[in-house]
């Protein structure tokens, strides 16, 4: 019997993501958590409720159909992380 659970992880266009996973749109933008996969009431198809810090620190959260994401890995490296720093500090003023 030919074991298809490592062709469904290894085949990204037909893995579902799960409450946890890191992913983000294919369009673009910024990363975001799964909080909610699943059915919906109102529409076909596997959908996920994701939440990210917007540029401003904001808690933002949306709904995305499961084929306008990508998964992403759950650690970033260090050299990819961006400071940001209050505008207050970053012109000398505390």
């Amino acid at each position: 019997m030919l074991d298809t659970s490592i062709e469904l992880a290894e085949n990204e266009s037909t893995a579902t993501a799960s409450v946890g996973d890191v992913v983000t749109l294919k369009s673009g933008g910024p990363r975001m958590t799964v909080m909610y996969a699943g059915p919906v009431g109102f529409a076909s198809g596997h959908w996920l409720i994701c939440q990210w810090f917007d540029d401003q620190g904001e808690l933002r959260q949306d709904m995305f159909a499961q084929d306008m994401v990508q998964s992403e890995p759950r650690l970033i490296s260090a050299a990819s992380v961006k400071l940001r720093m209050p505008a207050a500090r970053a012109n000398g003023r505390v």
